[in-house]
């Protein structure tokens, strides 16, 4: 059958069907030769030639045995120069695509989106093709320099990441392994989240180097506890980094002396080695050698290539490192909430008695500390000058003429004060889940009905447990929640731990 009417005439009882039952077969082989099934492909009167050439290379000999990346990084290149005018868009969702996923009608809307984009023109697209432009930029395809696919591969986070979360963060993790891969300037790597986290992790090293804000800073940057978020944080924010960074001080110096290793050690451990997946999830072709064996990016942080493989030394952490982090600021809010008087308590959370004794003592040294500055604080009321003065030259006026005059009475204006609108209380949700993710995990921990909290966010529990496991891996190292039948459940290692960062 050449075409879709030769189906529905025989369908329908054509006479062609007499002719077919007439037919006589013989056995055929059941694997074609790669000739025969290019044959197959019939190609439109407005099909681009070079787009044909590009679809026959699946049936090349080559592509029989390697790898889908090799094949994707062939045609890529084959096809880096074409242009297409097509502006009929038509939809395409496929995991992990390449130019063999798509259809000839999806290949067409492809390179026409990829001609307006390299023209500086953006449209809405499916996500799908976004994904293999990405891709190209990976692999140096239709680029003359590196830093080039690197530029692009930006100009694509900034017009699309905001509208398509799933894409910026693989778009974000990609750019970080460009710049080692190709080994492109570090600075390109300022604000990335590797390198804050790094930057705070060398703080809490070094904590003696830095300053009361920079602690405290570096503290807030690795907890689980969002600190600045406090109302009372709010109202006295210098005190608290003050209070916070004077209690890490302490711990650190306490547990070096009597402990053999720093507060930063029982945080995070030591620098360990791991295998890093360069471009993890996308669809790159590792055939190319790359030219440098070691890239650091920090103190704490460095790449290194050997026997074909890339590793990553750096801090990784100790498991729940952000949630004792997240403990100390939470105790020290909860604590100087008490012995402040502030209107609005929190829960403390279960620290050591040493912890507790430490954070105690430095609300008392900044209460002291105050206490002093306000006896020897000076108070000089400029509005007084005026008065000071005119009383001052009546009393030089009547030495010299013996004439009474009475003082211009002075009047003192009324302070004011302007009262600040409370906020409410710290926002319990201090964990990387959002707040339908907060409230799945609310209804599982304490009896609530977690498919109604699932559906609230268009979402199902499968896609929510599988979203929360991977937010909450680098606080627990492992997943969270597991399945009964179709029931989400908490791993019970961790109910406890997780009832701590997620209240009622």
């Amino acid at each position: 059958m050449k075409n879709i009417e030769d189906l529905i005439e025989l369908i329908m009882g054509d006479t062609k069907l007499k002719e077919l039952s007439d037919k006589i077969y013989k056995d055929e082989p059941i694997l074609k030769r790669a000739s025969q099934l290019v044959q197959d492909v019939i190609p439109k009167q407005d099909t681009p030639p070079k787009l044909m050439e590009m679809r026959r290379m699946v049936y090349l000999p080559e592509a029989q045995w390697k790898s889908r990346e090799w094949l994707f990084y062939k045609q890529g290149n084959f096809m880096a120069g074409y242009e297409d005018s097509c502006t009929d868009f038509v939809p395409f969702e496929k995991y992990s695509p390449t130019y063999s996923d798509m259809t000839l009608p999806q290949q067409r809307t492809y390179f026409g989106w990829r001609t307006m984009v390299r023209k500086g023109e953006y449209p809405d697209i499916s996500l799908s093709y976004i994904f293999i432009y990405c891709y190209e930029m990976i692999n140096l395809i239709g680029v003359q320099k590196r830093i080039d696919a690197y530029s692009n591969m930006k100009m694509i986070l900034e017009h699309y990441g905001e509208l398509q979360p799933k894409l910026k963060t693989y778009i974000e993790k990609w750019l970080f392994d460009m710049v080692i891969y190709y080994d492109l300037d570090i600075s390109l790597l300022e604000c990335s989240e590797n390198i804050i986290f790094d930057k705070a992790l060398m703080t809490l090293k070094s904590p003696a180097e830095h300053s009361e804000e920079e602690l405290f800073s570096a503290m807030n940057t690795l907890s689980s506890y969002n600190a600045e978020r406090s109302t009372f944080y709010k109202t006295c924010p210098e005190d608290f980094a003050a209070v916070a960074a004077g209690s890490y001080l302490e711990l650190n110096a306490y547990y070096a002396a009597h402990r053999q290793n720093s507060l930063f050690y029982k945080f995070f451990g030591n620098i360990s080695t791991t295998t890093h997946s360069m471009f993890a999830m996308s669809v790159f072709c590792h055939h190319r050698v790359t030219k440098h064996t070691v890239y650091e990016i920090d103190k704490v942080r460095r790449y290194v290539f050997s026997n074909g493989l890339w590793y990553c030394e750096e801090y990784s952490g100790k498991p729940h490192s952000k949630k004792k982090l997240g403990d100390l600021l939470r105790a020290v809010d909860s604590m100087m909430r008490t012995k402040l008087g502030f209107k609005k308590s929190l829960q403390c959370p279960d620290i050591t008695k040493q912890m507790q004794k430490v954070i105690s003592e430095q609300i008392d040294k900044l209460t002291e500390r105050k206490k002093r500055e306000e006896a020897a604080k000076v108070e000089i009321d400029l509005s007084k000058l005026g008065s000071i003065r005119r009383a001052a030259a009546i009393t030089r006026d009547k030495l010299i003429v013996e004439e009474e005059y009475d003082d211009e009475p002075t009047s003192q204006p009324e302070p004011t004060v302007t009262a600040e609108e409370e906020h409410d209380d710290a926002v319990q949700n201090s964990t990387p889940l959002n707040d339908g993710e907060y409230a799945f995990m609310q209804a599982i921990l304490y009896g609530g009905d977690c498919r109604q909290a699932a559906q609230k966010t268009g979402s199902m529990p499968s896609l929510m447990a599988d979203s929360i496991n991977e937010k909450l891996y680098d606080a627990f190292a492992d997943t969270v929640l597991t399945f009964d039948g179709d029931t989400p459940v908490v791993i019970e290692d961790y109910e406890e731990e997780l009832k701590g960062m997620i209240l009622p």
